[in-house]
């Protein structure tokens, strides 16, 4: 889903959808990261993904922190789990 908006190379487009790749979220705090995923950005086409689980949630989180150019390490299911109370 992540993809269609933010391009299978993380590149984003230009204008429109940022570029996970070379993040500043993506390389900064977790919870910053989490919190987006979990709750979305309003005003944008960024949606809550709530109805995730929280290992599925953490598998995405972790895929996009260490892919392309990232390297900024795993986030465990019991981090999503306390991001949501």
């Amino acid at each position: 889903n992540c993809a269609a908006c933010h391009q299978a190379n993380g590149k984003g487009v230009p204008g429109a959808f940022p570029a996970l790749d070379g993040s500043k979220l993506v390389a900064g705090a977790k919870a910053d990261q989490i919190a987006l995923v979990l709750n979305g950005k309003p005003g944008t086409a960024t949606p809550a993904w709530k109805q995730l689980s929280d290992a599925d949630l953490a598998a995405v989180i972790t895929y996009t922190r260490n892919s392309w150019g990232n390297k900024s390490g795993d986030v465990l299911p019991t981090a999503v789990k306390t991001a949501r109370k």
